[in-house]
């Protein structure tokens, strides 16, 4: 009787709720567009694989065994298809085809580069870069310091066995100590990242994003349902059938969890079909939703117990979905380290569902999502029971 009377509370608001434009408008169309337009706008800059052009140039002016095991680096990352490698006679050849566009950056390997690298002297691996191009130069130099951090390890090893002999760290006992200077001096390893460590790709990225923000205020329609029956004095009839009391709230949590449903069954199929976004495994995504919006009602459920009116509850909602939209990056990616606004993402279904999402990415197995979903459930429980106990 009490859930069958919840469950026809839950129709006759829910087909009221489907009749209003509200919902399609804040629970579908916005979070829709809003992610073509940020993925439109930022993808680009947020795609670790998309817009950094790894096209450079070197010059060797030395010409010495050293200088030579450099650019058999280089192009062993060529490759691997990681870049792309031009050699250049000059400077100013390498300089004017930075100009053109040929290249973004190349590395300079001055004349008795190898000489002073054997003879335990200071020297400099230069790269010189576009400014239009900074995150493309950065990376040329950190192969660069990767190469002379491996050449300082080398130096100071043989000068440290040239002091134990009592001599000088010279050409000759450099090359009688160190047989491969290409193993002394660089190394790299090309690794699977595991699925955990992986990033989500900005299409689903900023559909996720947009997604989880939304629900919240599109919950908001079923759980300010109690508040406005208030407003408009039907509340007490409801109370007045024969009826439990909780079912008058259960029905309008029902309706709250059904439109969440809805609005984020539309935005994964529409992000899929018109925008490409990989959300991952189907069973894994499912138990994300289910407690991403039970999470939702929970929290907006409390927000309607504590307001007095509909109007308050909306604002207060609005408030609350705002501050944990931003802080859970929704937005923008916040960082997984130690700081103290990494660890204050975690108060937030926002950011649970995000790494869900993300731990799924590249075809992780559903199990990645159970840790994320886990933590949802916990928010629906704590703040759900609050909210009931506030209600009643």
């Amino acid at each position: 009787m009490a859930l069958s009377a919840a469950v026809l509370i839950a129709v006759k608001d829910l087909k009221m709720r489907l009749r209003d434009r509200s919902f399609f408008i804040v629970g579908i169309a916005a979070p829709l567009i809003l992610a073509f337009i940020f993925n439109a706008i930022f993808g680009g800059v947020a795609d670790p694989g998309s817009g950094w052009d790894l096209t450079y140039g070197v010059v060797d002016l030395d010409g010495s065994a050293i200088s030579q095991t450099f650019v058999s680096v280089l192009e062993d990352l060529e490759d691997e298809g990681i870049l792309t490698i031009e050699e250049f006679a000059d400077a100013t050849e390498a300089t004017a085809a930075i100009e053109e566009g040929d290249v973004v950056a190349y590395f300079l390997i001055e004349e008795g580069f190898g000489s002073a690298v054997t003879g335990g002297k200071d020297t400099t691996l230069r790269v010189v870069g576009d400014v239009d191009a900074p995150i493309s130069t950065q990376i040329a130099a950190s192969i660069a310091e990767q190469f002379a951090i491996g050449v300082d390890a080398t130096q100071l090893a043989l000068a440290t066995v040239a002091d134990l002999r009592g001599t000088s760290l010279t050409p000759d006992l450099f090359r009688s100590l160190s047989t491969d200077p290409s193993t002394a001096a660089f190394s790299y390893e090309l690794i699977e990242v595991p699925a955990a460590r992986r990033q989500l790709d900005p299409v689903t990225f900023f559909a996720a994003g947009m997604a989880i923000f939304f629900l919240f205020f599109t919950v908001q329609f079923g759980v300010t349902g109690l508040l406005d029956e208030k407003r408009d004095g039907t509340l007490a009839r409801l109370f007045a059938a024969p009826v439990p009391r909780f079912s008058v709230v259960l029905g309008k949590a029902l309706v709250a969890f059904a439109l969440g449903i809805i609005s984020m069954g539309f935005l994964i199929a529409g992000t899929g079909l018109i925008m490409g976004a990989k959300w991952g495994d189907p069973l894994g995504l499912a138990l994300l939703v289910v407690s991403g919006v039970a999470a939702a009602v929970g929290v907006m459920g409390l927000v309607a117990a504590i307001a007095k009116t509909p109007e308050g509850a909306g604002n207060m909602g609005s408030i609350i979905a705002v501050v944990l939209g931003m802080l859970g990056g929704t937005f923008f990616p916040l960082g997984q380290g130690e700081d103290l606004l990494s660890k204050l993402t975690l108060i937030t279904p926002h950011a649970w569902f995000m790494r869900g999402v993300g731990d799924m990415a590249g075809g992780a197995p559903w199990t990645a999502a159970l840790p994320a979903a886990g933590a949802m459930a916990l928010f629906a429980v704590v703040c759900g029971a609050v909210g009931w106990v506030s209600t009643r």
